[in-house]
């Protein structure tokens, strides 16, 4: 009796099944369906070997029970077959109607050939130890059961950008090596290898997508990301309502320990987390918990023990240690799985206060907020990818030339109506989200080739101010790639002034410094921004490797509005001139405002009162017509 094949295969499913009943299930739809699979391929090779201890020991006398024992292993072929579909299935249509449709007309059509199969006559051949079954049941076996495989990789193939891709390939292969099997057993009958090379394909998909470790984190013992993305994708499709909390600390340590304390607080957090029920904790990062709530009866109470928890669990840590909360009291105000994860993430990105007792709980306004904003930076990448960035050009008046001698070139988004969007609603966006590095490329870009195309200098302009950002300024492949984009255009370095703020001086100093080094010994001249705003400390000043100094708008207005704020300005005046520097005034939208300055003795004036910010062929033929 040769069932040394069934035995490794009967081995290998109990093996794979006793691990992953060691394991606490998310109970996913593809995790239920794989706990099904394994148990069908188990009793299929069962039945096999059953089959051939029947036939060894039972033909002579019990033949009647043997016919019914054989067919009873092909009936359970056709139901692996079956099983296959709907895992892949369960995947596909998770917590869908459809899935159970598919239940439904698969369980309908198997129990069909269920009774076709238990029809047909069966034929037993039995030669020493070599034991086989064949006749009609048989083909009408490897019929319906390679139907399933087929009609199984077809519906793979179509649905491959549905399901998850490695699902897909591993399925593929799974039916590959059973159809493989059939064929050799099919060519070969006394070769029983279905069974086994059920198991084999099993133990691949078990391998490769259901080892329940794939969603475990190895440190805490807490779900992982991947966890919390499959289980939420479940909720929201089988339309379960729950809530959501996001916790994270700031521990208060230096960069060096960082990584060790986080990892340490994790693990101390999951041996300590009392048992909740219908809780699942996930483990999103080495600083931050997400966890999901299904009991909505009892969720403040279960709330509160968690903010307990973590509080408590934070004084054991030190005085350093501060832990911060999100709460979204109700998971069905984001459309699906994908949106809560960015609305979650959106909100610890807004959250600026990380004290103990910063709890925020997310509501429709914020929901409707972080859905503009994400509408916002889909519009620039658009913009961007379709050329619908511009750039406006404001005149710089020299007090001592009497005519414009500058401009300073500000980034515009028109949308796909071709109306201009606010730049306060995308600038912001685009800082946030680090799209801010290609923007202004594009914009210095634009300018350069504006510059050196309409020879603007025939004009009498000396050179154009292009702002830089706090994220700009952080960068530090800043001065490459802006030299690269000068010596593309072959523009006279002279002709670009470089506008920093003070916030970009504090924020990224050391790095800014270095871009600023480079790209002066390149030629490049910089400005010191918006100066009156912030710290407004004339130490930037000094510090800052600068030519000019601009007095933004709330500045300069106030010079006409508070007597304090005359003398403040006065002062700053007398300094800036005494290290040699030129000033800006900007906001300047009087006659009166201007001829002020001009006494005052500013050397520049932007505003208004000359023109406000206009499009490439608007500012030429300004200056064409005034100068």
């Amino acid at each position: 009796m040769n069932i040394q094949a069934q035995m490794c295969g009967i081995i290998l499913l109990v093996t794979m099944f006793l691990f992953y009943r060691r394991y606490q299930s998310l109970k996913l739809g593809t995790q239920i369906m794989f706990q099904v699979l394994l148990f069908g391929m188990l009793i299929c090779v069962l039945c096999d070997m059953v089959s051939i201890w029947a036939i060894v020991r039972l033909l002579s006398d019990h033949r009647g029970w043997v016919l019914a024992i054989c067919k009873l292993y092909l009936i359970s072929l056709v139901l692996v077959g079956l099983l296959g579909f709907l895992y892949e299935c369960s995947d596909v249509y998770e917590g869908r109607r459809t899935f159970w449709k598919m239940v439904a007309a698969g369980s309908g059509i198997w129990l069909a050939e269920s009774f076709v199969i238990a029809c047909l006559p069966i034929g037993i051949y039995k030669m020493g130890r070599v034991v086989y079954t064949a006749g009609p049941a048989v083909l009408s076996t490897y019929a319906f059961a390679g139907g399933f495989v087929i009609f199984n990789i077809i519906f793979t193939l179509v649905h491959r950008r549905q399901a998850n891709a490695r699902r897909s390939q591993v399925i593929l292969c799974w039916m590959a090596i059973w159809f493989g099997a059939a064929f050799v057993q099919f060519l070969n009958n006394e070769m029983l290898l279905m069974g086994y090379a059920g198991a084999l394909g099993i133990l691949v998909i078990f391998f490769r997508l259901e080892n329940p470790e794939y969603l475990t984190d190895r440190v805490t013992g807490l779900y992982n990301q991947d966890g919390l993305l499959l289980y939420a994708r479940k909720l929201y499709n089988d339309e379960k309502p729950f809530s959501l909390m996001s916790i994270w600390w700031n521990l208060g340590t230096s960069q060096a320990d960082e990584g060790a304390r986080e990892q340490a607080v994790m693990a101390a957090f999951a041996m300590r987390l009392p048992k909740l029920d219908a809780t699942k904790v996930f483990k999103m990062a080495d600083d931050e918990v997400w966890m999901i709530f299904e009991d909505r009866e009892h969720v403040e109470d279960t709330v509160e023990k968690v903010r307990r928890f973590v509080e408590y669990g934070r004084r054991e840590l030190g005085g350093m240690a501060q832990a911060a909360f999100t709460y979204m009291p109700d998971a069905s105000m984001v459309g699906d799985y994908q949106e809560m994860v960015h609305l979650m993430q959106y909100a610890r990105w807004k959250s600026s206060d990380h004290s103990a007792t910063n709890f925020k709980e997310v509501d429709f306004d914020f929901v409707e907020q972080m859905r503009k904003e994400k509408n916002m930076e889909q519009m620039l990448d658009e913009a961007m990818k379709e050329d619908r960035i511009e750039v406006f050009y404001q005149p710089i008046f020299s007090t001592k030339a009497k005519k414009f001698v500058s401009a300073e070139a500000l980034v515009r988004m028109r949308d796909r109506e071709g109306n201009l969007v606010p730049p306060g609603a995308f600038i912001s966006v685009a800082e946030a989200n680090g799209k801010i590095l290609q923007l202004g490329e594009i914009v210095f870009e634009k300018v350069c080739r504006f510059f050196t195309k309409e020879r603007l200098e025939q004009y009498g302009l000396h050179y154009i101010e292009i702002n830089l950002s706090v994220v700009q300024c952080g960068y530090p492949e800043l001065a490459d790639d802006y030299i690269g984009i000068m010596e593309k255009y072959q523009i006279n370095p002279q002709y670009i002034n470089l506008e920093i703020t003070e916030s970009a001086s504090m924020a990224a100093k050391k790095t800014l410094l270095e871009n600023m080094r480079r790209l002066m010994e390149y030629g490049v001249y910089f400005s010191l921004d918006d100066f009156g705003t912030g710290q407004s400390n004339l130490n930037y000043i000094v510090d800052m490797p600068v030519n000019i100094v601009k007095f933004d708008r709330e500045m300069s207005q106030a010079f006409f509005q508070d007597e304090k704020a005359k003398y403040v300005m006065n002062a700053a005046m007398q300094m800036i001139h005494g290290m040699k520097l030129k000033i800006v005034s900007e906001g300047i939208e009087t006659e009166e405002q201007y001829l002020a300055m001009e006494e005052l003795s500013i050397d520049y004036i932007q505003g208004y009162y000359f023109s406000k910010p206009l499009p490439e062929a608007a500012f030429l033929t300004f200056l064409q017509s005034r100068q």
